[in-house]
């Protein structure tokens, strides 16, 4: 009776550590990127390559694992259950990060073409360049943080599909991109509700230091409906499908964590909604890959 106590006791305890890792690690956060690679080759029919997919999550594992070890200290004041985690891993993030870029390498040799391969380092490079060199600029160019982050991960999300294909870069491919840098910005600027007060005092001209955490959550709710203007002039015109109006349903996931956010103060409740706005784009896929089925 004690040891299968003691065994439980031992699952629950390894069982918290890994979700620790999911959740701390980047695992969950990089899953965005091939939601929205998914999201593109649906919307546009282009086919769905497995290989491209996990191109796309590894990319952004890299460059957030890099980015939470450089941002550590910060993570003390305003993440503190993501601090304690990563401090206990810290020696073997080098490792780690060689052991991911290596893997990406391979795949990247194996399974694309020359095009992508440079446009892929030409990304990583500006991932890594932001959270060494260009993280100053925010001092001096107001929301730079938001359009320089927000562009690459729109870029990436959106033309792997065609420089993999070598497809001509088209409306429907513009038009999808548009949507999703709207969306991304409006999860950029949700973020930075939360560090708004540590942002002021380092001197970062984010929007809610800008024009304070209200006002900001009022322009989010205004881009939250303006985002979805592209895609319904889109199926209007027959540019894109029918069943990519569909994604209107995320007007609502994000006006919830909105809502929340104006009320919001304590760590664990940011966490907690900053989770929800990030697993948005991983729902994409689904509703219309549901919505494809359905109708």
């Amino acid at each position: 009776m004690v040891l299968n106590i003691y065994s439980k006791n031992d699952y629950s305890r390894h069982f918290s550590m890994i979700f620790k890792e999911i959740v701390h690690g980047g695992y969950l956060t990089a899953l965005g990127a091939p939601a929205l690679v998914l999201s593109t080759s649906i919307i546009i029919n282009s086919g769905i390559n497995i290989p491209l997919l996990i191109i796309s999550y590894l990319i952004p594992l890299i460059i957030y694992s890099y980015d939470y070890m450089s941002d550590l200290d910060k993570d003390h004041e305003t993440n503190s259950d993501r601090y304690k985690h990563l401090q206990k891993k810290k020696k073997y993030y080098p490792i780690i990060l060689v052991l991911y870029v290596l893997l990406l390498m391979v795949l990247l040799i194996i399974f694309t073409n020359f095009k992508l391969i440079i446009f892929i380092i030409l990304m990583m490079l500006g991932g890594f360049f932001y959270a060494t060199a260009f993280k100053g600029i925010t001092k001096k160019i107001p929301i730079f943080k938001n359009i320089y982050t927000v562009l690459t991960w729109s870029m990436g999300g959106t033309f792997f599909v065609p420089l993999h294909y070598s497809l001509t870069f088209s409306f429907p491919i513009i038009i999808v991109f548009i949507f999703i840098y709207m969306k991304g910005m409006i999860n950029a600027i949700f973020f930075d509700l939360k560090d708004y007060l540590t942002d002021s005092k380092e001197g970062l001209k984010t929007l809610p230091v800008i024009i304070g955490k209200d006002r900001a959550i009022k322009l989010l709710h205004l881009l939250n409906i303006a985002a979805f203007f592209p895609l319904i002039i889109g199926v209007y015109l027959k540019i894109i499908p029918i069943f990519t109006i569909s994604l209107i349903v995320f007007y609502f996931y994000s006006l919830y964590y909105l809502i929340k956010a104006k009320s919001a103060y304590d760590d664990k409740l940011w966490v907690k909604l900053g989770s929800i706005a990030d697993f948005e784009f991983m729902f994409w896929p689904a509703i219309l890959i549901l919505c494809i089925i359905v109708f």
